[in-house]
């Protein structure tokens, strides 16, 4: 039944075990060196669990899209949100068959481990750590400027500051914060090949949740997370897997009322909402998504930007969206009506076509 929702029929994905090892984002900050040098700089690593969907037909639309070179087809990369993992983008990849797609879990998520800081243990999984992280994955895979990077929800905040890093005034702000923001605009875009084609964000994230009508949700939620730090661990455990909250996002996240569409989110949830490491990544992974905004990174983001919310959207605002349109200096936008946060499993045959149209314009 779920296949009716993509107009295409489900895509099964190659598992690969992918060996990361980069500069710790804190030490490239502070020294200047990249991740490429080996004079000392802290390094991250993990095994990063990634699927590689095959492109499967050609359609009109794949020739519709055109290629930065000779022969290559434009592959995509997909990054889940919070308390996700790949599985969250199933019905997206399902729904765009005519694309070669990766989509790892992230590092404490799924079926891949925390980072780990070489001999000393677990690393700090902060959003400059998951915004490296993507680096590497786009390294390792060899993606390169004629592909297109994807984010949903916190995925989207990962991706935007992953992205805003290829530009040189991002650098310039790290050295001199003072001095760039005296800048009402950022510094002339980047002379150095551009990364990535363009960059979709799916629910970006736009509003600082703990401002406005947004607040009590928040602070509720925030609450929770805090109350697992007190707590000994075979009760956080217990706390952060609990079917009730479970149950209170489907509850609040759930727009649809397609008794099979609420169903399948419903198992979607039950199977994966707990499939995190560890309270303490978990938490981690918490505070880098909800201290932190797409808005952060807007003005820095020099390549088309697709914008995709859902016009129901839990986790910002219409008016936020529209300010995190205006900031964005390629920036186009498609909102999906009769959906919100969850539009990924309530409209991905929607949410397809927008990203298929997007990159349709890239040249």
């Amino acid at each position: 039944m779920s296949r009716t929702w993509t107009e295409h029929p489900a895509r099964t994905g190659i598992r690969r075990d992918v060996s990361l090892d980069f500069a710790s984002p804190k030490a490239e900050m502070d020294t200047g060196i990249s991740d490429k040098t080996d004079d000392g700089a802290e390094r991250l690593s993990t095994s990063a669990a990634v699927w590689h969907y095959p492109a499967q037909v050609p359609s009109p639309a794949a020739t519709a899209v055109p290629a930065a070179s000779p022969g290559h087809v434009r592959r995509l990369l997909l990054i889940h949100g919070f308390r996700g993992d790949h599985h969250g983008m199933a019905l997206i990849v399902d729904a765009l068959p005519e694309f070669e797609v990766f989509v790892p879990d992230l590092p404490g998520f799924g079926a891949t481990p925390p980072l780990q800081r070489g001999p000393d243990g677990p690393a700090e999984h902060s959003l400059a750590t998951y915004a490296a992280c993507v680096e590497a994955l786009a390294e390792t895979l060899q993606l390169g400027p004629d592909d297109v990077l994807v984010g949903h929800s916190f995925g989207s905040i990962v991706v935007a500051a992953h992205a805003a890093q290829r530009n040189p005034a991002a650098h310039a702000a790290q050295r001199n914060p003072a001095a760039h923001a005296a800048q009402s605009r950022p510094a002339a875009h980047s002379t150095k090949p551009r990364r990535w084609a363009g960059l979709a964000l799916f629910a970006p994230i736009s509003n600082d949740i703990f401002t406005g009508s947004l607040l009590p949700g928040a602070a509720a939620v925030d609450l929770y997370y805090r109350s697992s730090q007190w707590l000994p661990e075979r009760w956080a455990q217990a706390l952060l897997r609990s079917p009730l909250a479970q149950a209170v996002t489907n509850v609040s996240m759930i727009v649809t009322r397609v008794p099979e569409q609420v169903a399948y989110i419903r198992d979607q949830h039950r199977r994966h909402f707990s499939g995190f490491a560890d309270p303490h990544s978990l938490l981690q992974a918490y505070w880098a998504s909800s201290r932190h905004t797409v808005t952060e990174f807007a003005e820095l983001l020099d390549l088309p930007v697709l914008l995709v919310p859902g016009a129901q959207d839990q986790l910002s605002t219409p008016a936020g969206q529209r300010a995190l349109r205006r900031m964005i200096p390629q920036a186009h936008s498609e909102v999906l009506c009769g959906t919100g946060h969850l539009l990924h499993y309530e409209k991905p045959a929607q949410a397809a076509r927008a990203l298929r149209r997007f990159i349709a314009t890239l040249d």
